[in-house]
């Protein structure tokens, strides 16, 4: 009951599979970076991992801090698919987000009304819904990539 709730489009026949490779995916370190960009408070503040000591950040970037990465510098075309559900990647912060992509083709609400974080894998209806669309869009940009490299070869 409580996994339909953090994951309304799931399918219960799937939930052994899952769980038995939960939490695959990801590490500490990837929990803990998450966690840093949670306590920021900020929304699409993009961080690289901060070590524990101002030694290591020095030894891995040069800086006592880590220096935040600017989505400005994002040169390739862009899509983002987002759910008005999802708990991790929330709305405000999307759109915080494509505020900052110089490139943003576009910004896709996947046309659920509780869509969220887990649906983008697990949704009963996430080919229908949006794997169609991301398909779709990765075919027109690998044509368009394609077509410009045709033009740059003598």
């Amino acid at each position: 009951d409580i996994y339909l709730k953090i994951a309304p489009q799931a399918d219960l026949k799937l939930l052994p599979v899952v769980m038995r490779h939960f939490p695959a995916g990801t590490s500490n370190r990837n929990l803990v970076h998450f966690g840093q960009g949670v306590r920021s408070g900020r929304t699409a503040r993009f961080l690289p991992f901060s070590f524990p000591t101002r030694r290591q950040n020095w030894e891995a970037y040069g800086a006592e801090e880590p220096k935040e990465y600017s989505l400005k510098e994002v040169t390739c075309p862009v899509v983002l698919y987002w759910g008005e559900g999802d708990w991790l990647s929330q709305p405000r912060g999307v759109a915080a987000m494509a505020k900052l992509l110089p490139n943003l083709v576009k910004s896709v609400r996947v046309p659920h009304e509780n869509w969220n974080h887990l649906d983008f894998l697990w949704g009963r209806d996430a080919a229908s819904l949006l794997y169609s669309s991301v398909i779709k869009a990765i075919e027109t940009f690998d044509r368009v990539a394609q077509d410009c490299n045709q033009c740059q070869q003598p």
